[in-house]
């Protein structure tokens, strides 16, 4: 996995996505790579990642240069999974900019609940959330996440509630994203669509 680096910060929960490969590899026995390793999308060596995770918690662009890059990346295959740390607003409106910018074409959407992505190899119905999320919807809710379809199969999917708080079981309450069972649920599903897909 290849976490983007970018103009802004690019660097949360530095931990979570590490802790997420290990539950995975628990539970599913496909071996991973342990280790995260960050690139700008001007990296040579993009191309070679399967999958690339962008997280934040602010407004951020990509260059000219970037969103080329990132176009032709996912066009020819590639994977991003991204989450807006903490549900932070700033980072949701940029990424949703940045990538109808990138992807015009193909235009973001909100996952349907029976997708394959919600049952394999968890089933996941209903999530538990932060108390701050909870208090303006409930405390266990329908998981939500974006995604954006290319050649019949989502290449993007973004979860605007966060997720790595809940991989490193540090869950911020005053953060609008799921609980640990629930984000470990969500991201191996994400992670496992990602390789199978």
């Amino acid at each position: 996995v290849v976490q983007v680096v970018y103009d802004g910060e690019w660097k949360t929960r530095k931990a979570g996505m590490s802790i997420l490969l290990k539950t995975f590899n628990t539970k599913t026995d496909v071996p991973v790579k342990f280790v995260l390793k960050e690139k700008k999308l001007s990296d040579p060596e993009l191309f070679d990642a399967p999958m690339l995770y962008f997280t934040g918690h602010e407004n951020f662009s990509l260059s000219k240069g970037e969103a080329v890059r990132l176009r032709e990346y996912l066009l020819n295959g590639g994977f991003v999974f991204a989450e807006a740390c903490c549900g932070r607003k700033g980072f949701e409106r940029s990424f949703r900019q940045q990538m109808s910018r990138i992807l015009p074409e193909h235009p973001m959407r909100e996952i349907p609940g029976d997708n394959l992505i919600y049952s394999f190899p968890n089933s996941v119905a209903n999530v538990g959330v932060t108390p701050a999320l909870a208090a303006q919807t409930a405390s266990a809710i329908r998981p939500k996440l974006m995604g954006i379809e290319i050649n019949g199969y989502f290449g993007v999917i973004f979860s605007p509630y966060g997720l790595a708080g809940g991989w490193e079981m540090s869950q911020s309450p005053y953060a609008h994203g799921y609980n640990a069972s629930g984000a470990f649920l969500l991201g191996q599903n994400i992670l496992m669509y990602a390789i199978t897909q």
